[in-house]
């Protein structure tokens, strides 16, 4: 890689970083409206709460509880569900930018392999199968690495789904 072609490249990096840096900011925001949804919800909850305990009133209070304990649920699954989409979304774009890279340094590499072989002709052939090999064997560990933490994401998922079910299941039989 000569340097009109770095610079090139440093320049699309930055680019690049520079639109991950507000892909990252949008992701920020979003998860913070989800987050202050809730606290609004729960806020409201809690003044409605606040309001029948100063009545007196612990009849409407049982029942505020109780109607608050079964939304906070479902709310907690939706709220998981959102921030799982968002984060979900970042995890992909960094990984295929990632593997993007990846792939332009192996060429880089191929370039600068084949670049050697012409200046030493001998043993040259040996040494661009090693690190032809190296950066592949590279690349599929990356792309293990990466089914590896989707599966374990979708696992986690599902353990949870499957708490969050049994939770609800408990409190309906008591």
């Amino acid at each position: 890689m000569d340097a009109k072609d770095l610079q090139k490249w440093q320049q699309e990096k930055a680019k690049e970083l520079f639109d991950y840096s507000h892909k990252l900011l949008d992701a920020a925001k979003q998860l913070s409206e989800h987050h202050i949804a809730e606290m609004e919800w729960g806020m409201k909850n809690a003044l409605d709460s606040a309001k029948s305990a100063a009545k007196n009133d612990l009849a409407k209070l049982k029942d505020l509880q109780e109607e608050a304990t079964k939304e906070t649920a479902k709310r907690a699954a939706v709220y998981q569900k959102k921030v799982k989409s968002v984060l979900k979304d970042i995890g992909e774009s960094a990984a295929d930018e990632t593997e993007k890279h990846l792939e332009k340094v192996r060429s880089s590499l191929v370039g600068w392999l084949e670049d050697a072989e012409n200046k030493l002709p001998s043993q040259a052939d040996k040494l661009s199968k090693v690190v032809n090999e190296m950066s592949t064997t590279g690349q599929k560990m990356f792309k293990e690495g990466r089914r590896i933490v989707n599966q374990v994401a979708e696992t986690a998922e599902k353990n949870i789904d499957d708490l969050v079910k049994k939770s609800g299941v408990k409190k309906k039989s008591d």
